[in-house]
C-alpha cells in the first residue's frame, strides 16, 4: 500500500509540474484561464466591427509591455464594438486598461491594435440591454450586476 501511495504521489507531482510549465508558456487565454500575448496576424483597425458579432467571445490583451489576456464577450451598439467586464472593479484586466488603455483584440485568428474607453455608468444599463440581443441571458441581469459591470468602447489607437 505504501508503494502505491508513493507512485501516486509521484504521478500527482509530475502532473502538477507539467501543468505549471504549460501555464508559464501559455499565449492566448482559454475560456476562464488567462493568457499572455495573443497570437495571430496583426492587422489594421477595421472601419466596421460588425464581423465581430459572428464570434461569441474574443480575446483582449492588456499591458502591452507585460501582456495579460482574457476571454470576453463583445457586441455592437451604436456602430461601435463594446466589451463588458462584470465586477469590473475587482478584476485585473479592467484596472490594467484604466492605467493604459492600449490593447490588442484577437477576433478569430486576427489581432487588432485598439484602445478601450470606459463608458459612463449612466449608459451601462442601455448597453447591456443592447448586448442582450446577442446574449439573451443579459436580459435577466439584476440591478446589482448592472451596477457592478464596466463597459468598454473599442476605439482606434
Amino acid at each position: 500500500m505504501k508503494k502505491v501511495l508513493k507512485i501516486l504521489s509521484h504521478i500527482a507531482l509530475t502532473l502538477l509540474f507539467m501543468g505549471y510549465i504549460a501555464y508559464q508558456f501559455r499565449t492566448d487565454p482559454i475560456e476562464i484561464l488567462t493568457g499572455r500575448q495573443v497570437t495571430g496576424a496583426e492587422v489594421s483597425y477595421p472601419a466596421d466591427w460588425t464581423f465581430a458579432d459572428g464570434y461569441s467571445t474574443i480575446a483582449v490583451e492588456t499591458r502591452i509591455g507585460n501582456p495579460h489576456s482574457v476571454t470576453v464577450f463583445c457586441w455592437i451598439a451604436d456602430g461601435k464594438l463594446h466589451i463588458p467586464a462584470r465586477d469590473g472593479a475587482s478584476k485585473d484586466w479592467p484596472s490594467y486598461v484604466m492605467m493604459d488603455n492600449r490593447v490588442r483584440l484577437k477576433v478569430g485568428d486576427r489581432v487588432y491594435p485598439a484602445t478601450l474607453r470606459r463608458v459612463a455608468d449612466a449608459d451601462v444599463a442601455g448597453l447591456i440591454a443592447q448586448g442582450a440581443i446577442k446574449y439573451p441571458r443579459f436580459a435577466q441581469a439584476s440591478a446589482g450586476v448592472v451596477a457592478d459591470t464596466w463597459i468598454f468602447e473599442v476605439n482606434p489607437r
